[in-house]
């Protein structure tokens, strides 16, 4: 919503509920960027790889998605998890394109979302470079009986192939947690 109201001239977001797509179709209606909005409901994965079979690309992709590791015993497929949603998200970028990357798995330490990235990175042979990091905000207290730094974490970061040179550009990317579903997008193969 806000990189809408901010100058993006599309946005498109991905979510499996359909009240969070309702949720951002409203504010989207309500900020006056309805024309700018596109929702797509269903599986992410799913969306992704019909969007670069598509051949789209994204100057900026947010990937934000619910906790992976709700458990310890999560841990593993999880973190696979976080590595195969992020690859996905790289394949969608643009040259010098910003993703945003993120988690709010307390079960994750504070380096394995890093782990998970460069490790996608490496995968396509690209070069990532973390602009950014950052954690919960105010509206997520941490509860004083969790010793790490905090459960929400944020990466932002520049992608670049291997052979060529990679200066990042300035920006300040700002989050939202609304997702709608725009009017058409049958008509490019999402249900």
């Amino acid at each position: 919503m806000q990189a809408a109201a901010f100058g993006a001239s599309d946005v498109m977001c991905v979510d499996s509920s359909a009240s969070a797509l309702d949720c951002v179709e409203a504010n989207a209606e309500l900020n006056g960027v309805a024309e700018k909005m596109a929702v797509v409901e269903g599986d992410v994965m799913a969306a992704l790889r019909e969007l670069k079979g598509a051949n789209e690309r994204f100057d900026v992709v947010i990937a934000d998605p619910p906790a992976f590791i709700k458990k310890r015993k999560d841990i593993r497929n999880g973190e696979a998890a976080y590595r195969r949603l992020n690859e996905q998200a790289m394949r969608l970028l643009n040259k010098d394109g910003i993703l945003v990357s993120a988690s709010c798995s307390m079960h994750l330490e504070e380096g394995r979302l890093r782990d998970a990235l460069l490790g996608a990175s490496r995968h396509l042979d690209r070069n990532l470079i973390i602009t950014e990091r950052g954690f919960q905000g105010a509206d997520h207290p941490l509860h004083r009986r969790f010793r790490r730094p905090g459960i929400s974490r944020r990466c932002f970061a520049g992608l670049r192939r291997l052979d060529a040179g990679f200066v990042p550009a300035s920006c300040k990317p700002q989050a939202t947690s609304c997702k709608k579903k725009p009017r058409g997008v049958e008509s490019r193969g999402f249900s």
